[in-house]
């Protein structure tokens, strides 16, 4: 009698755990679409009834229980998942990379002469035309028009950049730019992420390991880590209830339930500012527009307060390090060394003309009478910058001499020259145009300060940079998916559910449970004749 109730109950059991792993299957089958689902499977163990005593064997038989679900396993590959999230950070860099390699192509692109190579095309050939016309006002202000042309277009292409730039990371002085540049809105989903992992975590800590609950918190808990490693390079520590502890850089921004580090950011300016001492914006700054900092966010005491330099990869590694550079080309081409190589070009094309404009034996026509030649004077320049002189040029201040622009300004270019110390000088030759003619050989210059290059090689190089850089960029991402989308492959052959094994199990535990449906139904009918016996 006791022997048949153990096997009643037991068999009542096995329905039970088979019931519960046709319902596993059943959850497997449900997600089989669903993203960063891992299949999880029963772990079936005998169940022992304490009590079994030495060898008897009849006390060994009242003590089996028949089986039981020790848990519920998770498939799961840490070091994929690991590798998963340092390959999703560095195609989310080079992604922003591309996007900013664009942007640039786009300034820079010179359809239809519209941009600077055609301004500088235009502005030799006006200087052509002056070298047979030296004595035309025509030919003067023509030549005039176009060098204001070539600055006017320096001067948008600057602007274009800087407000790229700005875009990326705000203008480094306004909050109002920052708050509105692209860092601003991915270091808040940032932050939003870390509080999202410790609420999972804290879900973790209280909920029961190896139980569907546990394995479907893992999911989403995983989930997070790769969206925030498209922001930037992670560590991840596991605990052994499945929290994790995040650090970015060295610096702990999560400790299981607790988000032990925000980030917060503020202009290059502000963080000058807060230096002690001071560190003089702009001219002893030479990093990125916007500087991120890691932050106690109970007490606002600063844990890092330049995490820029942790940051080297995901999204904000992309910005931070693509759309600002000091200008030394550590990363490579980008915004930063377009706008130094622009400037680079806008001294170069200062210097060459104010020097062949103002050197000694130039001659520039006597503006109260148009028949004779007077010595050129050392203020007497073509370009300058902002403060009207020929130094601290930029290609966002250069512009052309106000001097220039005046009703009689066109006879201060000086075409004539007789040589230094002038030889023959005839101040009825308003036709010499000998300094033209040297104005014109610059055009195949080479120039020092331009890596050896004329100013037209300079800026085509420069473009060809670009180019290239976007070129290599992109077959760089180009492979960086493909690794994506191995790894993932290789996750989900790991982790992912397979209609034809879920059949199996299916099958397996439908099996199961009819055998103990009948062992159930054998018992229960054993007891009814014992029970009509003694009745």
């Amino acid at each position: 009698m006791v022997s048949l109730l153990s096997s009643l109950n037991m068999t009542a059991n096995t329905l039970s755990v088979n019931e519960k792993a046709i319902s596993v299957v059943s959850h497997n089958v449900a997600n089989m679409n669903t993203e960063g689902y891992h299949k999880q499977r029963v772990n079936l163990q005998t169940r022992n009834i304490a009590g079994a005593i030495g060898n008897n064997v009849n006390n060994q038989i009242k003590a089996n229980g028949g089986v039981k679900i020790a848990n519920v396993i998770r498939y799961n590959d840490e070091y994929l998942n690991n590798y998963y999230r340092t390959q999703l950070s560095e195609q989310s860099k080079l992604g922003q990379q591309l996007d900013g390699l664009g942007d640039l192509a786009s300034i820079l692109n010179d359809l239809e002469g519209t941009g600077i190579d055609g301004a500088l095309s235009d502005f030799y050939e006006a200087l052509n035309n002056l070298n047979e016309y030296p004595a035309s006002s025509t030919a003067r202000i023509n030549f005039i028009e176009t060098a204001k042309t070539l600055t006017s277009t320096m001067n948008s292409k600057y602007q274009q950049l800087q407000e790229n730039t700005t875009k990326a990371l705000g203008d480094g002085v306004s909050q109002e730019s920052l708050e509105n540049s692209k860092i601003y809105v991915q270091y808040r989903e940032l932050n939003n992420k870390l509080e999202e992992l410790a609420s999972v975590n804290k879900a973790l800590i209280t909920t029961q390991t190896g139980t569907l609950e546990a394995n479907n918190l893992l999911d989403k808990r995983d989930l997070i880590l790769n969206e925030i490693a498209e922001f930037t390079d992670i560590k991840v520590v596991e605990k052994h209830n499945g929290a994790v502890n995040l650090y970015i850089g060295d610096t702990a921004v999560v400790k299981c339930a607790e988000v032990t580090g925000t980030l917060d950011i503020q202009t290059a300016k502000s963080y000058c500012d807060s230096q002690n001492p001071p560190i003089a914006y702009p001219d002893d700054w030479d990093g990125e527009n916007a500087v991120i900092s890691i932050v106690n966010p109970e007490t606002g005491e600063v844990i890092n307060k330049n995490a820029n330099a942790d940051i080297t990869s995901g999204a904000l590694g992309g910005l931070l390090h693509f759309a600002t550079d000091n200008g030394d080309g550590e990363n490579g081409i980008n915004a930063g060394t377009v706008i130094k190589g622009l400037d680079k070009l806008a001294q170069s094309i200062a210097d060459i003309f104010n020097d062949l404009n103002t050197r000694n034996g130039a001659y520039c026509i006597n503006p109260d009478d148009t028949t004779k030649l007077q010595a050129t004077t050392a203020d007497n320049l073509i370009f300058v910058g902002a403060d009207g002189t020929g130094q601290g040029i930029t290609a966002g201040n250069i512009q052309i001499n106000s001097d220039l622009l005046t009703d009689d300004g066109c006879w201060k270019i000086a075409c004539a020259y007789f040589g230094d110390p002038a030889t023959n000088f005839d101040e009825n030759a308003i036709g010499n145009a000998q300094n033209v003619v040297d104005m014109l050989g610059t055009r195949t210059q080479k120039i020092a300060d331009l890596d050896g290059m004329s100013l037209e090689d300079f800026y085509t190089g420069l473009v060809g940079k670009v180019a290239s850089a976007g070129s290599n960029i992109q077959s760089l991402y180009d492979t960086q998916s493909e690794v994506i989308n191995s790894i993932e492959s290789k996750i989900k052959d790991a982790t992912g559910v397979d209609l034809n094994e879920e059949l199996v199990d299916l099958v397996k535990y439908q099996t199961a449970y009819s055998a103990a449906a009948q062992v159930f139904n054998t018992c229960n009918s054993c007891l009814d004749v014992l029970m009509s016996l003694g009745g």
